[in-house]
């Protein structure tokens, strides 16, 4: 036997068990670094949008807003600057696989809120975003149920007493805002200024103890608000087409905050091209169906339907939907999600929601109950509201929008997207992924049969898709000046087949939020891409149970970053 063969050998082992240690405490290192990173960069993002943190379910915040002042601003572009530069040194670096991915989520963060800061300067040029902030702000904290309203009030008290200062430098900050957004900010005032007295004397007469203190704050709050009014009523207007960030932020917008690698001028051609396949489909899908014989509305009209039944349908419409998904093998339904309680949409918002729309509870709430929001229901209804609201239960006609807001759709995906224990991801908010997955929900219901053989519902699903192939057109034209709001308002109106007042309130969310209505379609374009790389990856394993399943336990990422994970990109 070799003595010294043997020793060397266990030397040689022992070197290169002590190197990987190294490299593994390297590595270990190298992560805590990065999440300390991590966690300072979601510190400052929330502190500076403290609306924003309260609507993802973070209150420490709660009694505050942005601070808009010069000093504000400029204070927040350095620090962004400086976790730019610090997030640069991981790059090149051998971070986790799931760092990698959180580094690339904080960068496009960072960076987009540096261009929003430094080059579209919204907060010079939209009056909406204060008083929206004012109104929303305190609606957020009232209607959340983290904690018992008890508690709640104290916020509320705070934020209110400082709408004077955010709406006071408003003022300093604006100069010839487009009239689109003034319009906008106007009737938010008058909408808000209606909440806050319903606000005020509900809070007073529950806590009689602070009801001088309430009083006060929203007396001063709602004086503050119309004084905002008269100012805008006042100011000098700037360009009706002003309100569009541009064909380079656009684009910036597609490839930093999407991952998307294709620009504006691309984007439009495939919503110009779905929308005249899609019309093409309806029309000879039309031509073959009959759908006024797919189903016979009922004759036989109750008299006594209230408002109070027809909420009652909604909701056990959202309850039948979720049991249908677990017994079907569609997707997994956890037992212990939060509820999503249907009721009216609040008045502020009616200006911006012209049909159906969805409030999460926030992802990082405690107490996980979505608002599913309908258009306001007559308290007394004639006979003929009474037989067309009897006629569209009798015929079951909220399933469509429950798939999109509650089951699988929007409920489902955010309530998956709470259960993540990686924070990073948990404040993501990629409309890519959350409206691309509702619009996809649509059709792949109907296809499961979920509608039975009623034809109109694939015709519903055509004009769905048509309508998101509509929206990128517009929102394209629009942020890229090719299109006025009364130009995309008409067009919308004569392409869709509907009428310009709701078209009006479409167009008026449109300018609001650049590159959110083309997430629809092209984020269901992505998520098909997905499904179809995983089918031919998978073969005859694939499950579409799984496939859902896994998409939704990777919240609300942009998909091309989840095709990176999966190894597609490859």
């Amino acid at each position: 036997m070799y003595i010294g063969g043997i020793v060397k050998k266990h030397v040689f082992v022992l070197v290169i068990f002590l190197m990987m240690a190294s490299i593994a405490a390297g590595q270990s290192k190298l992560d805590e670094n990065f999440n300390k990173l991590s966690g300072e960069i979601l510190n400052n993002l929330q502190a500076f949008s403290p609306v924003l943190a309260t609507a993802k379910g973070i209150h420490d915040y709660d009694y505050r807003f942005t601070d808009y002042s010069s000093k504000g601003i400029i204070n927040e572009i350095a620090a962004l600057k400086k976790f730019e530069t610090r997030i640069y040194k991981y790059q090149k670096s051998d971070l986790s696989p799931e760092n990698q991915i959180d580094l690339k989520l904080l960068k496009s963060n960072v960076d987009i809120a540096l261009a929003e800061l430094n080059k579209t300067k919204f907060y010079n040029r939209n009056p909406f975003i204060y008083i929206d902030d004012a109104v929303y702000g305190i609606y957020l904290i009232l209607a959340s149920d983290y904690a018992p309203l008890e508690n709640r009030v104290q916020n509320i008290i705070a934020r209110m007493k400082v709408v004077p200062d955010l709406l006071s430098q408003a003022r300093k900050n604006l100069k010839a805002p487009p009239p689109v957004f003034t319009d906008a900010a106007i009737e938010m005032v008058n909408t808000g200024v209606d909440f806050y007295r319903s606000m005020q004397s509900d809070l007073s007469g529950q806590f009689p103890i602070l009801a001088s203190e309430i009083n006060i704050a929203v007396d001063r709050a709602v004086s503050s608000m119309l004084e905002y009014k008269h100012f805008l009523e006042n100011i000098t207007p700037g360009d009706p087409k002003s309100f569009a960030v541009g064909r380079d932020h656009y684009d910036y917008l597609l490839q930093h905050q999407y991952f998307l690698d294709f620009n504006s001028d691309s984007l439009l051609k495939i919503g110009e091209n779905l929308l005249e396949e899609t019309k093409q489909l309806y029309n000879e899908y039309l031509a073959d169906h009959d759908p006024s014989n797919s189903q016979v509305d009922s004759v036989f009209v109750l008299d006594c339907l209230t408002k109070d039944d027809i909420l009652r349908y909604y909701n056990w419409e959202v309850d039948q939907t979720k049991l249908y998904l677990n017994e079907n093998n569609i997707v997994t339904v956890p037992d212990d999600i939060g509820r999503c309680l249907v009721i009216e949409t609040p008045p502020f918002l009616t200006g911006m929601i012209s049909t159906l729309a969805y409030e999460p509870p926030g992802e990082f709430s405690p107490v996980q109950t979505g608002y599913f929001y309908v258009r306001p229901i007559p308290d007394t209804m004639d006979a003929g509201q009474r037989a067309a609201r009897y006629k569209y239960i009798n015929r079951r006609g909220f399933k469509g929008g429950v798939v999109h807001e509650a089951y699988p759709g929007h409920h489902l995906q955010m309530q998956m997207a709470s259960l993540l224990d990686d924070d990073v991801r948990k404040w993501q908010d990629n409309m890519l992924l959350k409206e691309g997955w509702a619009l996809y929900c649509e059709e792949m219901m109907y296809n499961s049969g979920f509608y039975g053989s009623d034809d109109r519902q694939y015709l519903r699903v055509l004009g769905g898709i048509a309508f998101r192939a509509a929206r990128i057109i517009v929102d394209v034209k629009l942020q890229t000046g090719q299109m006025s709001v009364e130009e995309a308002i008409k067009w919308m109106a004569e392409t869709t087949e509907s009428d310009t007042s709701t078209m009006r309130t479409e167009i008026n969310w449109y300018v609001q939020k650049p590159t959110v209505p083309m997430t629809y379609l092209t984020g269901k374009l992505e998520i098909l891409k997905l499904l179809d790389e995983v089918k031919a990856r998978e073969g005859e394993n694939f499950s579409l149970q799984d496939f859902h399943d896994r998409l939704l336990a990777e919240g609300s990422l942009p998909p091309a970053l989840i095709r990176e994970r999966w190894g597609l990109d490859q």
